[in-house]
């Protein structure tokens, strides 16, 4: 350690590094506790978030809850400093790095000088605590029936013909009897509000996970020659293998097909893009009708693992990125993904998963988020941790988030 380095800056650097004892470690979370200045703290963060190293080997559970304690001790009077990009990270290992450090650089409130309309804004930050989203959903049965899922017990609930309906751990699941007449096939639809996911297990296996704000509508028994589910909003899928049945997805700009794949699709309605995340497997995108396709012909992409297309449904237009894996299931994972993720794709999420509502007092500001953070922190600590140093927040009306630049 350097001359002049404080025992807390120790402490810090020691926890990461993995070579703290259980009494050094108890150590810095007494120092936590009891309001240790974050200008003692901040050459260790520093020093960190220089040398990162992506197999830190901690569990997200034990980084969050020092996380939590920083961001719970320190006030929002922020420390500013100039943005600058990470440099590149594995995800996962720079998650909970982010959230300690990003507490330095919080809020820019209007200092002497500043605008009417600025001078309006609150001295210090007036964030209610709003919760972060939890497991939830809605199920709509084939009659018109909704069942709030938030609040059914575990077991088998209801039936659709011959198929049982039961709910097991933040679950539902399907359970096909015999097969029934194609005619007689009935729908269900799960819809999750936002600030709610939830976990569903389709007739056939295949396991889905829902994001808030999403909805899926499917048979409670597959028949015929495919499965065929339809989504709006987001969702991650495991499929289970049928050659004789592929599984199929559509969307309202696209339809996604695949065989025995694990993928994500994200597809709201007030997003220009479409976008289709393989993980494992291979899966085919089809855009009928693509205004960029010739003579009005099928646009169509065959994925593999890691790739993501890319509709965008203003053009009807279809490109291929790769490497996206990581920040597709993100949100599946517990994360915020905002490495290169610009303030309105940012603002998005955060609507979706605190339900709330984000107003622009002076315009999106032009700025882009790195890194990542976790999706159970309270809203009023996950905008202490978003490192931003031109932009300042408060809440009005219960649940608007007022963006100020």
């Amino acid at each position: 350690m350097q001359a002049g380095n404080s025992r807390l800056e120790e402490l810090y650097i020691r926890w990461f590094n993995k070579t703290a004892t259980p009494e050094e470690r108890a150590e810095l979370i007494k120092l936590l506790e009891t309001g240790a200045s974050r200008e003692e703290l901040l050459p260790g963060m520093e020093k960190i978030w220089d040398e990162l190293d992506a197999d830190d080997g901690f569990s997200f559970r034990e980084k969050d809850q020092l996380a939590d304690k920083i961001l719970q001790q320190w006030p929002a009077e922020p420390v500013i400093r100039a943005r600058r990009r990470l440099p590149p990270f594995r995800w996962m290992a720079a998650a909970a790095v982010l959230l300690l450090a990003g507490a330095i650089t919080v809020w820019q409130w209007p200092r002497a000088g500043a605008s009417n309309e600025q001078a309006q804004t609150p001295s210090t930050p007036v964030i209610e605590s709003i919760g972060p989203g939890r497991n939830g959903a809605i199920l709509i049965l084939a009659d018109g029936r909704e069942i709030l899922l938030d609040s059914a017990s575990n077991g088998v609930f209801a039936s659709q013909g011959t198929t049982e309906i039961s709910l097991q751990n933040n679950q539902l699941i399907y359970q096909a009897g015999d097969e029934a007449d194609s005619s007689s096939i009935a729908y269900n639809t799960m819809a999750t509000p936002r600030g709610r996911q939830f976990q569903l297990l389709l007739p056939d296996g295949t396991r889905v996970w829902l994001n808030a704000a999403s909805s899926i509508r499917y048979p409670v028994s597959f028949q015929g020659t495919d499965r065929k589910v339809e989504l709006k909003g987001e969702a991650y899928f495991e499929v289970v293998p049928d050659l004789s049945k592929p599984f199929k997805v559509e969307t309202p700009n696209q339809l996604v097909q695949a065989l025995g794949t694990s993928f994500n699709i994200h597809a709201f309605g007030n997003e220009t893009a479409e976008l289709t995340t393989l993980i494992e497997g291979s899966v085919k995108v089809n855009v009928a009708g693509g205004k960029h396709a010739p003579r009005g012909e099928t646009l169509y992409a065959v994925l593999h693992p890691g790739q993501q297309a890319n509709l965008n449904t203003q053009r009807q237009s279809l490109s291929i990125a790769e490497g996206q894996s990581e920040a597709a299931i993100a949100w599946k994972n517990g994360y915020f993904y905002l490495e290169n993720k610009s303030f309105d794709r940012v603002m998005k999420q955060l609507e979706r998963w605190y339900d709330i509502e984000v107003i622009y007092a002076n315009g999106i500001p032009e700025l882009q988020f790195y890194g990542g953070l976790s999706r159970n922190l309270t809203l009023d600590a996950l905008i202490r941790a978003l490192k931003v140093s031109e932009v300042h927040f408060r809440i009005e009306a219960g649940r608007r988030l007022i963006v100020y630049k």
